[in-house]
C-alpha cells in the first residue's frame, strides 16, 4: 500500500459462478474475488499525503475457516490476495474456493501480508521505522455473516470491514516568538516522539494486540518539512505527567513539548497536535481527534 491512512476499510467479494456438470451454477468451482471499497484513508509514504484508494501491487492475506471456529477450511490459510486495479485477485496458487460439502464458513483477513503469518501464532508489530507509514498501518477483519456463517449459498457478496488496530499522530509545529517559519533552518528541523513503546503482537484469530514494549525515540514520516509529520504509534496510556515529549531540534536548539498526565492513544484514532514552537517556551494548541477518528491537541514546545 503506497498511500494514506484511514480508519476503517469496507471490502466486498464477489462470488462467481461456476459451470459444472450440466451448465448447472457451482460457486465452489470458482475462485473468490475480493473488491475493495475504502470509505476513510489508510496511510502514506507519498509526501504529498494526497488520499488515495487501494495501489495496484496491494496486498492482504485472508483465512477462510470453519464457522465460529478458527479451524481453517479447505487448507486455506493466509491465502495472498492481489490489488489489480479493479478487485483483489489470488495470487498464484492462491485461490479460496468454498467448501464442496457447502459447510459454513468465517473470513479473517489483514493487511500487509506477510508470508509467514497464521492463526496459531501471534503476528510482530514494530512501528519503530516509519519511512513507510503503509507499511506499520495494520489492518485487520472478520466476516461472520452475523451468527449464520457464509457458504456457497449466501449470495455473491461476502462484506470485509477493515478496522485500524493501531493509532496515528500528526504534529504539526508553528513558528512562535524568535522564530521564523520562512528560514530554512526551520524547514530542516529534526522532529522525534519520545518515550512511547514501539513493539506489540498481534493475534490474527481475535484482533487483539498484545503488551507493548520496546521503549524508543520514533523520527515521524515527515509530510512536509517544518508543517507536518506523521506517525503510526502503538495504543497506549501514558498515566505519569512528561512520559511523552515530541522535540523540535533547530540548529543547535531542541524544544520540547510534554504530555499531560493519562495521556491516551486508541486504536483506529488520529490526534493532530498543533505545537506553537517559541524561543521561550512551547506551547499547546487545539487537540483534535477524528476517525481514522481524529483528536486535535495544542500546546508549547521549550
Amino acid at each position: 500500500m503506497k498511500t494514506q491512512l484511514l480508519t476503517a476499510f469496507s471490502a466486498a467479494v464477489l462470488l462467481l459462478g461456476a459451470c459444472a456438470k450440466n451448465d448447472t451454477p457451482d460457486v465452489e468451482h470458482e475462485v473468490i474475488n475480493f473488491r475493495g471499497q475504502i470509505s476513510q484513508l489508510k496511510a502514506t509514504s507519498n509526501p504529498s499525503g494526497a488520499s488515495t484508494v487501494w495501489a495496484s501491487g496491494d496486498q492482504i492475506g485472508i483465512f477462510m475457516v470453519n464457522h465460529g471456529t478458527t479451524t481453517i477450511s479447505e487448507n486455506s490459510s493466509n491465502r495472498q490476495y492481489n490489488f489489480n486495479g479493479t478487485v483483489f485477485a489470488p495470487a498464484t496458487g492462491q485461490g479460496i474456493y468454498y467448501p464442496v460439502s457447502d459447510s459454513k464458513v468465517d473470513f479473517v483477513a489483514y493487511y500487509p501480508f506477510v508470508p509467514t503469518a497464521s492463526l496459531s501464532t501471534v503476528q510482530p508489530i514494530d512501528v519503530s521505522s516509519q519511512n513507510d507509514l503503509s507499511k506499520i498501518d495494520f489492518l485487520w477483519s472478520k466476516a461472520t455473516n452475523g451468527v449464520n456463517g457464509f457458504n456457497k449459498s449466501s449470495g455473491t457478496q461476502v462484506p470485509l470491514v477493515f478496522d485500524h488496530k493501531l493509532s496515528k499522530v500528526v504534529i504539526k509545529p508553528t513558528a512562535g516568538t524568535g522564530l521564523d517559519a520562512s528560514n530554512a533552518d526551520w524547514s530542516a528541523m529534526g522532529v522525534k516522539i519520545k518515550g512511547m513503546q514501539t513493539m506489540s503482537s498481534i493475534d490474527l484469530s481475535t484482533g487483539t494486540l498484545g503488551a507493548a514494549s520496546g521503549p524508543a525515540d520514533i523520527s515521524p514520516f515527515v509530510k512536509a518539512s517544518g508543517s507536518a509529520y506523521e506517525a503510526i504509534v502503538l495504543p497506549a496510556t501514558y498515566a505519569t505527567a512528561g512520559a511523552v515529549r515530541f522535540t523540535f531540534e533547530i540548529v543547535l536548539d531542541t524544544y520540547a513539548w510534554a504530555s499531560q498526565a493519562n495521556e491516551q492513544f486508541e486504536p483506529g484514532k488520529e490526534y493532530t497536535y498543533t505545537i506553537t514552537v517559541h524561543k521561550t517556551g512551547v506551547i499547546l494548541g487545539n487537540v483534535t481527534i477524528k476517525d481514522w477518528d481524529t483528536v486535535s491537541r495544542t500546546g508549547t514546545a521549550d
